[in-house]
């Protein structure tokens, strides 16, 4: 069923930054929520503008020029990949591998609705295969 998992983790919370929130807010809320990845909001009207992860974030650190001070939409992705509601846990796999990413915001009609991680795809995946092997299992010994 298409957009089942996507569905799934629309309804769950989404934390999100403002583009005014500085490098040190995007880490504090890293830490306490414990997500790998941020959608980034215009503060006018919650539009997606941008993604921020701990990748970014690292990858910024390393280069000996970090302020804490600095807002997040100074070192954000701006080139959003996102999905939709009916987008199957195959082409989630497919946008995942081609890009090269970890996150994808889940977003219809220019408004977030969650996000969707490489570990949801995996536990998902893992999910099915087991279903299917207890199915499998059950017929067998029927």
């Amino acid at each position: 069923m298409a957009g089942k998992l996507v569905t799934k983790l629309s309804n769950k919370p989404c934390f999100t930054l403002s583009e005014k929130d500085t490098l040190k807010t995007a880490s504090e809320k890293f830490k306490k929520n414990n997500v790998g990845a941020m959608p980034v909001l215009n503060e006018k009207d919650n539009s997606v503008i941008g993604i921020i992860s701990e990748r970014d974030l690292a990858q910024y650190i390393y280069r000996d020029e970090f302020k804490c001070d600095l807002l997040v939409s100074k070192i954000m992705t701006k080139n959003i990949i996102s999905c939709g509601l009916n987008t199957s846990v195959t082409e989630l796999m497919e946008i995942i591998s081609s890009n090269k990413i970890r996150h994808i915001p889940i977003i219809e009609e220019k408004k977030l609705l969650g996000i969707v991680s490489i570990g949801d795809v995996v536990h998902h995946i893992i999910d099915q295969y087991k279903d299917e092997n207890k199915q499998l299992r059950d017929f067998i010994n029927q």
